[in-house]
């Protein structure tokens, strides 16, 4: 589960650095402060803390 403490654009989990059979359900998501979102992974050879947060990405803030 990802939970926003700030505007979060375009939130992506990059399922294929997971491994190579992996699907997240979720594509592009947009968070408002406190809202959350539960991302679900199929497939993953890794899905441990670490793993999983190297994979999200997002906007940058300008």
């Amino acid at each position: 589960m990802v939970t926003a403490h700030t505007l979060i654009r375009d939130l992506l989990l990059q399922a294929d650095r997971l491994g190579p059979h992996a699907a997240c359900d979720t594509g592009l998501r947009t968070l408002l402060p406190g809202e959350s979102v539960r991302l679900g992974i199929r497939g993953a050879a890794e899905t441990g803390a670490t793993a999983v947060r190297a994979a999200l990405f997002c906007v940058e803030p300008a």
